[in-house]
């Protein structure tokens, strides 16, 4: 298995292995992703770490006093 480009001992490691882990429960329990399911949970996920759903994007795009910043996911393009 390839490793994660996350470290899951950090606390934003853990959180997305904890959302992960919350949709694979829909999964295994309805046999599929349902979307309603889905969205209740990653509704939750983002209620939990104090970001507001029916807020502007401006609340996470920018960095906030106090913000470590860590560099993007996934392959970067130069």
């Amino acid at each position: 298995m390839p490793s994660l480009p996350f470290d899951q001992c950090t606390r934003e490691g853990a959180a997305i292995a904890d959302l992960f882990n919350r949709i694979k429960d829909i999964e295994e329990s309805t046999g599929d992703w349902n979307g309603g399911e889905v969205i209740d949970v990653l509704s939750q996920w983002f209620s939990e770490l104090h970001i507001d759903v029916d807020g502007g994007a401006d609340q996470v795009r920018y960095p906030q006093p106090g913000m470590n910043l860590h560099p993007l996911a996934g392959p970067q393009v130069h």
